[in-house]
Protein backbone atom coordinates (compact mmCIF):
# COMPACT_ATOMS: atom_id res chain seq x y z
CA UNK A 1 0.00 0.00 0.00
CA UNK A 2 2.57 2.31 0.88
CA UNK A 3 5.25 3.02 -1.58
CA UNK A 4 8.95 4.25 -0.99
CA UNK A 5 9.41 6.56 -4.28
CA UNK A 6 5.65 7.05 -5.77
CA UNK A 7 7.34 9.05 -8.78
CA UNK A 8 3.34 8.50 -10.16
CA UNK A 9 1.89 10.20 -7.63
CA UNK A 10 1.40 14.31 -7.04
CA UNK A 11 0.37 16.33 -4.37
CA UNK A 12 -2.38 17.81 -6.64
CA UNK A 13 -4.32 14.78 -7.58
CA UNK A 14 -3.23 11.67 -5.32
CA UNK A 15 -4.02 8.03 -7.09
CA UNK A 16 -5.83 5.80 -4.38
CA UNK A 17 -3.41 3.73 -2.42
CA UNK A 18 -0.55 6.28 -3.22
CA UNK A 19 -0.02 8.44 -0.09
CA UNK A 20 3.29 8.51 2.27
CA UNK A 21 3.73 6.48 5.25
CA UNK A 22 2.88 8.50 8.81
CA UNK A 23 5.83 10.91 9.36
CA UNK A 24 6.89 11.08 5.29
CA UNK A 25 6.29 13.79 3.09
CA UNK A 26 5.70 14.33 -0.72
CA UNK A 27 8.42 16.61 -1.76
CA UNK A 28 8.91 18.63 -4.88
CA UNK A 29 9.90 15.63 -7.02
CA UNK A 30 6.99 13.15 -5.47
CA UNK A 31 9.03 11.27 -3.50
CA UNK A 32 8.30 10.43 0.22
CA UNK A 33 10.79 11.59 2.91
CA UNK A 34 11.20 12.90 6.70
CA UNK A 35 10.43 16.20 7.24
CA UNK A 36 14.24 16.96 7.80
CA UNK A 37 14.41 16.50 3.86
CA UNK A 38 11.63 18.67 3.20
CA UNK A 39 12.41 21.83 1.00
CA UNK A 40 11.13 25.23 1.78
CA UNK A 41 9.93 28.40 -0.22
CA UNK A 42 12.02 31.39 0.19
CA UNK A 43 11.78 34.65 -1.33
CA UNK A 44 9.93 33.38 -4.29
CA UNK A 45 12.85 30.03 -4.72
CA UNK A 46 12.75 26.54 -3.43
CA UNK A 47 15.34 26.15 -0.94
CA UNK A 48 16.79 23.22 0.00
CA UNK A 49 16.57 21.35 3.39
CA UNK A 50 18.94 22.32 6.05
CA UNK A 51 19.85 25.37 3.96
CA UNK A 52 20.70 29.09 5.09
CA UNK A 53 19.96 32.34 3.31
CA UNK A 54 19.14 36.37 3.98
CA UNK A 55 15.90 37.70 3.75
CA UNK A 56 15.85 41.03 4.25
CA UNK A 57 17.55 41.58 7.57
CA UNK A 58 17.27 38.58 8.73
CA UNK A 59 18.96 35.20 8.45
CA UNK A 60 16.56 32.27 7.24
CA UNK A 61 17.01 28.91 7.34
CA UNK A 62 15.14 25.86 6.07
CA UNK A 63 13.80 22.79 9.20
CA UNK A 64 11.49 20.31 8.56
CA UNK A 65 10.27 22.02 5.32
CA UNK A 66 9.87 25.24 7.44
CA UNK A 67 11.16 28.50 6.74
CA UNK A 68 12.51 30.05 10.38
CA UNK A 69 13.81 33.62 10.16
CA UNK A 70 15.43 35.64 12.68
CA UNK A 71 17.63 39.08 13.13
CA UNK A 72 21.31 38.51 12.38
CA UNK A 73 22.02 41.26 14.88
CA UNK A 74 24.51 40.93 17.27
CA UNK A 75 23.37 41.78 21.02
CA UNK A 76 24.00 45.39 21.66
CA UNK A 77 24.57 47.26 24.97
CA UNK A 78 24.77 50.83 24.46
CA UNK A 79 26.91 52.69 27.23
CA UNK A 80 25.14 55.54 29.52
CA UNK A 81 24.00 58.37 27.69
CA UNK A 82 23.72 56.44 24.40
CA UNK A 83 20.77 55.31 22.98
CA UNK A 84 19.39 52.41 20.27
CA UNK A 85 19.24 53.93 16.80
CA UNK A 86 17.82 52.43 13.87
CA UNK A 87 18.94 54.29 11.03
CA UNK A 88 18.09 54.17 7.26
CA UNK A 89 19.70 51.61 5.21
CA UNK A 90 20.60 49.74 8.19
CA UNK A 91 19.53 46.22 9.40
CA UNK A 92 20.47 46.17 12.85
CA UNK A 93 20.54 49.43 15.04
CA UNK A 94 23.80 51.08 16.41
CA UNK A 95 24.34 53.17 19.63
CA UNK A 96 24.29 56.55 19.63
CA UNK A 97 24.71 59.74 22.02
CA UNK A 98 21.32 60.42 23.17
CA UNK A 99 22.06 64.53 22.63
CA UNK A 100 24.31 64.59 19.87
CA UNK A 101 26.00 68.17 19.76
CA UNK A 102 22.91 69.59 22.09
CA UNK A 103 22.89 72.83 22.88
CA UNK A 104 23.30 74.02 26.70
CA UNK A 105 20.40 75.47 27.54
CA UNK A 106 20.44 78.74 28.06
CA UNK A 107 18.62 81.62 29.22
CA UNK A 108 20.14 85.12 29.78
CA UNK A 109 18.67 88.69 30.85
CA UNK A 110 19.26 91.36 28.54
CA UNK A 111 19.38 95.44 28.75
CA UNK A 112 18.84 97.45 26.12
CA UNK A 113 17.79 101.60 25.63
CA UNK A 114 14.75 101.90 23.49
CA UNK A 115 11.74 105.02 22.78
CA UNK A 116 8.85 103.83 23.76
CA UNK A 117 5.91 105.36 21.95
CA UNK A 118 1.87 105.38 22.80
CA UNK A 119 -0.33 106.71 20.27
CA UNK A 120 1.15 110.36 19.53
CA UNK A 121 3.05 109.76 22.98
CA UNK A 122 6.59 109.15 23.24
CA UNK A 123 9.04 108.74 25.77
CA UNK A 124 12.82 108.40 24.16
CA UNK A 125 16.00 106.17 25.40
CA UNK A 126 14.44 104.14 28.10
CA UNK A 127 16.02 101.23 29.54
CA UNK A 128 14.17 98.12 28.73
CA UNK A 129 15.33 94.61 29.98
CA UNK A 130 14.08 91.22 28.50
CA UNK A 131 14.77 87.66 28.67
CA UNK A 132 15.98 86.06 25.48
CA UNK A 133 17.45 82.18 25.30
CA UNK A 134 17.34 78.55 24.06
CA UNK A 135 15.71 75.67 26.69
CA UNK A 136 15.21 72.51 26.44
CA UNK A 137 12.35 69.76 25.71
CA UNK A 138 11.68 66.17 25.35
CA UNK A 139 9.13 64.15 25.38
CA UNK A 140 9.09 61.26 28.00
CA UNK A 141 7.69 57.07 27.64
CA UNK A 142 5.55 56.33 31.39
CA UNK A 143 3.90 53.61 31.84
CA UNK A 144 0.16 54.77 32.60
CA UNK A 145 -1.90 57.11 30.51
CA UNK A 146 -1.55 58.76 28.20
CA UNK A 147 2.00 57.20 28.00
CA UNK A 148 4.03 60.15 26.67
CA UNK A 149 5.07 63.11 28.16
CA UNK A 150 6.24 65.84 27.03
CA UNK A 151 8.54 68.50 29.06
CA UNK A 152 9.11 72.02 27.28
CA UNK A 153 11.04 74.77 29.18
CA UNK A 154 10.73 78.14 27.90
CA UNK A 155 13.03 81.64 29.13
CA UNK A 156 11.17 82.98 31.54
CA UNK A 157 11.58 86.29 33.51
CA UNK A 158 11.71 87.19 37.20
CA UNK A 159 10.57 90.46 38.46
CA UNK A 160 12.71 92.58 41.05
CA UNK A 161 10.94 91.53 44.01
CA UNK A 162 12.04 95.38 45.78
CA UNK A 163 10.82 97.13 42.60
CA UNK A 164 8.48 94.62 40.25
CA UNK A 165 7.08 98.27 37.86
CA UNK A 166 8.23 101.35 37.06
CA UNK A 167 5.87 104.27 36.49
CA UNK A 168 7.03 106.36 33.02
CA UNK A 169 5.30 109.31 31.62
CA UNK A 170 5.38 109.68 27.53
CA UNK A 171 5.03 112.90 26.22
CA UNK A 172 2.42 113.90 23.85
CA UNK A 173 2.00 115.87 21.39
CA UNK A 174 -0.37 118.15 22.69
CA UNK A 175 1.58 118.90 25.74
CA UNK A 176 -0.07 116.52 27.70
CA UNK A 177 1.34 112.98 29.32
CA UNK A 178 0.64 109.85 29.29
CA UNK A 179 1.48 107.69 32.40
CA UNK A 180 2.73 104.24 31.36
CA UNK A 181 4.04 100.64 33.49
CA UNK A 182 7.25 98.91 32.69
CA UNK A 183 7.71 95.84 34.46
CA UNK A 184 11.51 95.69 35.99
CA UNK A 185 13.30 92.40 35.24
CA UNK A 186 15.47 90.71 37.30
CA UNK A 187 16.76 87.90 35.91
CA UNK A 188 15.92 85.09 33.35
CA UNK A 189 15.92 81.13 33.61
CA UNK A 190 14.43 78.28 31.79
CA UNK A 191 11.48 76.58 33.43
CA UNK A 192 8.52 75.06 32.48
CA UNK A 193 6.37 76.82 29.94
CA UNK A 194 3.74 77.96 32.19
CA UNK A 195 4.50 81.79 31.37
CA UNK A 196 4.03 84.52 33.53
CA UNK A 197 6.67 85.66 36.63
CA UNK A 198 8.65 83.24 38.30
CA UNK A 199 8.79 85.51 41.87
CA UNK A 200 5.10 84.27 42.19
CA UNK A 201 6.08 80.71 42.33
Amino acid sequence: MYLAAPLNCTGLAPEQGCVCQEGRYRNAEGQCVIAALCECDGEGRRREAGSEWEEGCQSCRCVNGLKQCQSGCPPLQCQEGEVKVEETGSCCPVCRKEFPGEPVAECRRYTEVRNITKGDCRLDNVEVSYCRGRCLSRTNVILEEPYLQAVCDCCSYRLDPHSPVRFLSLQCDRGETEPVVLPVIHSCECTSCQGGDLSRR
